[in-house]
Order: C-alpha cells, then structure tokens, then sequence
C-alpha cells in the first residue's frame, strides 16, 4: 500500500494578523441623552406655556408652535392631538437630535432641530395669514 505524506485531518490554519477587538458600544444615555433631556424639559416647558399664554397666542407660538399648526382651522385636526403634542414636541426634538447625532455633529444636530422649530412658526404663521 501506497503511504500518503499528506496529513488526513486539516490542521487549523493560524493568521498572525491581530484580532479584532470589537468596539464596545456606547450606553443608552450616550446615544439618546437629547430624548431624555427632552423629557426632563418637558414639564418646565408646559409650565412656562402657562405664563406664555397670558401674552397670547404670539407668544405661545414661540415655545409650541407645533401645537398652534395643528389648532389652526386651517387643518382642521382636534383639539386631543394638539394636547398631546404639548407633551411629546420636545422628546420629538431630542428623538431627531439623536437620529442625527449617529452620524453628524452636534451642531448639526441641533441645527436640524431649530430648523423644524422655526419651520413650524412660520408654518403657523402662513396658516394664521391664510385664514384671515
């Protein structure tokens, strides 16, 4: 019988390349620290909304201007959704904030959500102009 000098079982083949370690990933709070600070300012918002509104409807346009978007006739929703959005506006921006912050900077982040602020007030303002 023929001897074979190949070996019958496979040796494991070794890399010398280093491993790679994988990264650990962040905590909850570094990645959606802007939601929960969005949640922490909420009922301090919701307070001062209180004082705002005694200057008028003006004036709460600048701390909710989602909120008067979606009383105005305009649209015609109810009076329940816009209730909700008091509580919700500002997780939402944190929400966005953290979406945005996976990939850009801060800044970025934080410029995307004053751009959906102020493209509500001038929402609410397009909307208050066409009613009259």
């Amino acid at each position: 019988m023929p001897v074979t000098t190949a070996p019958t079982i496979r040796e494991k083949r070794r890399s010398f390349a280093p491993r790679k370690r994988k990264k650990k990933s962040p905590g909850f709070i570094a990645i959606w620290w802007p939601l929960v600070l969005g949640i922490l300012v909420t009922p301090f918002t919701i307070h001062a909304a209180s004082i705002v509104a005694l200057a008028g409807p003006g004036a709460l346009m600048t701390l909710y201007p989602w909120v008067l978007l979606l009383k105005s006739p305009a649209l015609g929703l109810g009076e329940n959704l816009s209730q909700l959005l008091m509580y919700i506006q500002f997780p939402l921006y944190g929400v966005l904030m953290a979406l945005i912050l996976r990939s850009k900077s801060l800044w970025v982040a934080f410029g995307f959500a004053a751009a959906a602020h102020l493209f509500a007030m001038l929402a609410v303002i397009l909307a208050h102009a066409h009613t009259l």
